[in-house]
């Protein structure tokens, strides 16, 4: 197994190493991969101001996503709870209701003879 995940790192490595050297040997594929690293760059230096700048509103709003989802769990237990309660409540009214119509009918059977 080691020997197949070494052969296929290798593999990888070489094919990246094949891509990148068929990349960077036109003057045209150069400019176009660094225009797109500086596009990345950007986005990301974007992406880590606005997180900076609104540090306390992304805070705050995890901290109210968490206590939602946190009395959601709760609402969701105590309605499981309740249906739980209600089944065995419908398993005892039917075990009652079936020795109570057996009753009956061993009543009918007596009245009969």
């Amino acid at each position: 197994m080691e020997k197949k995940c070494t052969m296929f790192c290798k593999g990888a490595w070489i094919g990246g190493a094949i891509a990148l050297g068929v990349l960077l040997s036109k003057k045209e594929y150069r400019e176009r991969v660094a225009k797109e690293a500086k596009q990345v760059k950007q986005c990301t230096v974007d992406a880590v101001n606005f997180v900076r700048d609104n540090r306390e509103q992304i805070i705050a709003h995890i901290r109210e996503t968490a206590n939602e989802v946190s009395t959601m769990m709760r609402d969701i237990s105590e309605d499981v709870k309740q249906l739980s309660q209600a089944a065995s409540h419908l398993k005892e009214s039917s075990e009652e209701i079936v020795k109570a119509t057996k009753e009956a009918a061993a009543e009918i059977k007596t009245l009969k003879k």
